[in-house]
């Protein structure tokens, strides 16, 4: 959720290419936010972000605000050196006033624990009534019989969307809303302590890595996580 601009320096986990059209979209409709011909609004996208992209950063970040108000940066990236980690952790603690950061990731795996530490965790779906954000929760949360039973009714719903969407006679699953399942239970785990979830974050990434072959058995994955993650 994002109503305001409360935090410096936010976070986001998942695919860029959904992520980052639904953030600009929430810029304009919720905090009223012009995000295109606006000077003090930034969106750099990387493969891999190294210390040279960091510096420039920063260097962008303690320009004067052109408007007279807030900066924002959007900055999307597949990967991020260490070195270029340690140095957004220096614009990320003292950051000018009234600049924001958005970090869109695509796992929190990829940060180090001191710059993940000062990122807000945000999720734009958790306002929507019985978004996955709250089911990714009650997964966790659920003994495995449970699990069992969002599992089931979670790709029934799926099934039915899909044929209503494509007016299709043939039970079809969206993959995309698997994977998002898949990124909500990894940033949910993130926000707890590392050294606990560790094992079931390694769990979830396995399965996203198979999640991504070219026709992946969702039922069989979700089964498996619903299975062996510990309750948390």
């Amino acid at each position: 959720m994002l109503d305001s601009l409360s935090h410096h320096a936010y976070a986001l986990a998942g695919n860029a290419e959904d992520i980052l059209p639904e953030l600009l979209r929430t810029f304009e409709t919720k905090l009223k936010l012009r995000t295109k011909g606006n000077p003090d609004f930034l969106v750099q996208q990387y493969e891999t972000m190294g210390i040279a992209e960091a510096h420039a950063l920063k260097t962008s970040a303690e320009r004067k605000s052109v408007s007279g108000g807030k900066k924002v940066f959007v900055v999307s990236a597949r990967g991020i050196g260490r070195e270029a980690q340690n140095a957004l952790l220096k614009v990320f603690e003292e950051p000018p006033v009234d600049t924001h950061f958005f970090l869109i990731i695509p796992s929190f795996t990829i940060l180090l624990p001191t710059l993940r530490s000062r990122l807000e965790v945000l999720d734009l779906h958790s306002d929507k009534e019985g978004s996955d954000t709250k089911i990714a929760v009650e997964f966790l949360a659920g003994t495995v019989s449970a699990r069992l039973a969002l599992v089931q009714k979670m790709l029934k719903e799926l099934e039915q969307e899909k044929k209503k969407q494509e007016d299709s006679s043939e039970p079809l699953v969206e993959k995309g809303r698997i994977l998002a399942f898949l990124d909500l239970l990894e940033q949910t785990l993130a926000t707890r302590d590392r050294l606990v979830v560790a094992p079931a974050l390694r769990e979830v990434l396995e399965v996203k890595k198979y999640s991504r072959d070219r026709a992946p058995s969702f039922k069989l994955l979700l089964e498996h996580l619903a299975l062996v993650l510990p309750k948390i």
